[in-house]
């Protein structure tokens, strides 16, 4: 027992000599060059260098601040590099790409609610019968409007697609006015003269699809959809299959200036299983997807235009201004996805910015002040010139200059070699031991000597 205490005194003893004797820097670090030397501006230069949990805790926040450095740099350029910071994308794409070039202007300056109109004479009809009325009843002062409902009732009918909500709501629709259409049907008529002309032809041929489909074009240019669709509705309900289309066509523009241009599309698709070879359908129903941003559907319809009638005029145009269209919208999706994830990426950016901030304000606020940092650096720095090779130490002044403590001292000259530098560092290293070695044999024997005592006075 008593060999035990005086080992552990021994231990003491050597432990009391090394605190004495031996100086540290808070910090090493491994230079690019494989040096160890010391850093005094060190994060682990703690408020509580005693605390091992603080210096643990100090060096998990260290590696994370670091981390979150790297993370947020490598982010940070990937957010640089995106592609979508284009400011003029669509008037890159207007003045590059080809089918805009051809089309020679956007989508949006073209007409697609364009009156367009079936002839009779396309369909060798003769339209004689409205001249002739007009003949009769061209010396009259006032002229009245061919209003179909008073012609003749028509509650339903089969044939006038009547589930549509277009057609059902009819009373309630408004379109603009179709200017200029009767100068398609028949040219240099006056409207009001023209309108009351069919109306006395209704009058003697009440079933007549051909002067219902007449009175429609003049309610048309009037902008009036309601009276429109009751005379289109009879014109189908009249028709022949193989000549509805004609009404076919004029309900699909009807719907479409009202804004029912998914039921127009229905119309029209109707009119061209009756007859696919008629240009004019497959060109309304062009427009109309265009205005749906049904684009492939557009496409595809002014390209069956075309090899039906190659010289349709306006509709290869059409055709390309679609395609450009197409183009610069998907572009601009495609920036506006771009952008939609660099600003989510922006946030979270932000969100882990503010976390690093804060950890390395924790960082930082664990740390020495920097008086503290200062005193202990000067303290290693005079210990190390005090302990110098050579024996002959420095001539260093220590002063205060505004404000802050300056450590002054010549350098001293390096005299030795590389091979002798090591053998003064071992045998420095010995000395130490020696010493070391020494004083915990005094110790020793003073514990033995103080026991040797205690049991002479038992």
């Amino acid at each position: 027992m008593g060999f035990r205490i005086v080992v552990l005194n021994l231990w003491i003893g050597v432990f009391t000599i090394l605190l004495r004797y031996g100086k540290a820097s808070t910090h090493w670090i491994v230079t690019e060059d494989g040096k160890i030397q010391s850093q005094m501006d060190s994060v682990f230069s703690l408020k509580r260098p005693y605390d091992l949990m603080a210096l643990m805790q100090q060096e998990q926040r260290a590696m994370l601040v670091e981390d979150l450095k790297e993370h947020l740099m490598t982010q940070k350029e990937e957010i640089d590099r995106r592609e979508d910071k284009e400011t003029n994308l669509e008037d890159k794409i207007y003045s590059t790409d080809e089918d805009c070039i051809i089309a020679g202007k956007p989508l949006t300056e073209f007409d697609l609610y364009f009156s367009t109109v079936i002839l009779f004479d396309s369909k060798e009809l003769r339209q004689a019968i409205v001249n002739d009325c007009m003949k009769e009843v061209s010396t009259r002062e006032k002229y009245k409007k061919p209003n179909c409902t008073e012609i003749i009732e028509l509650d339903f009918s089969m044939h006038a697609f009547e589930h549509l909500m277009g057609v059902k709501n009819r009373h309630n629709l408004s379109m603009s006015a179709e200017e200029g259409l009767l100068q398609t049907v028949s040219s240099g008529v006056d409207i009001e003269e023209f309108g009351n002309a069919v109306r006395e032809a209704m009058k003697k041929n009440k079933t007549s699809w051909m002067l219902f489909n007449m009175a429609a074009y003049y309610w048309r240019e009037k902008g009036d959809a309601n009276n429109a669709i009751e005379c289109l509705r009879r014109a189908l309900h009249f028709s022949p299959r193989e000549h509805k289309d004609i009404a076919l066509i004029s309900l699909g523009n009807v719907l479409h200036r009202a804004h029912f241009s998914e039921e127009a599309a229905v119309i029209v698709r109707a009119a061209i299983d009756i007859d696919p070879d008629n240009a004019i359908s497959h060109y309304t129903l062009g427009n109309i997807y265009a205005v749906l941003a049904d684009y492939n559907k557009s496409v595809v319809s002014f390209e069956n235009a075309l090899k039906v009638q190659p010289d349709f005029k306006n509709v290869e145009q059409h055709l390309h201004a679609v395609l450009c269209h197409s183009k610069l919208e998907k572009a601009l999706e495609a920036q506006h996805s771009s952008l939609q994830r660099t600003l989510s990426e922006l946030r979270e950016y932000r969100k882990q910015h503010e976390f690093w901030l804060k950890q390395h304000e924790k960082l930082l606020s664990e740390q020495a002040p920097p008086e503290v940092k200062l005193e202990q650096r000067l303290e290693y720095e005079e210990q190390k010139i005090r302990e110098s090779l050579d024996g002959r130490g420095q001539d260093c002044v220590q002063f205060q200059q505004n404000g802050h403590t300056v450590l002054s001292c010549n350098m001293r000259r390096e005299a030795y070699y590389q091979g002798t530098q090591t053998q003064v560092d071992l045998s420095l290293n010995l000395q130490l031991i020696q010493a070391v070695e020494s004083r915990a044999g005094r110790l020793g024997q003073k514990v033995a000597d103080k026991m040797a005592d205690q049991c002479h006075r038992s």
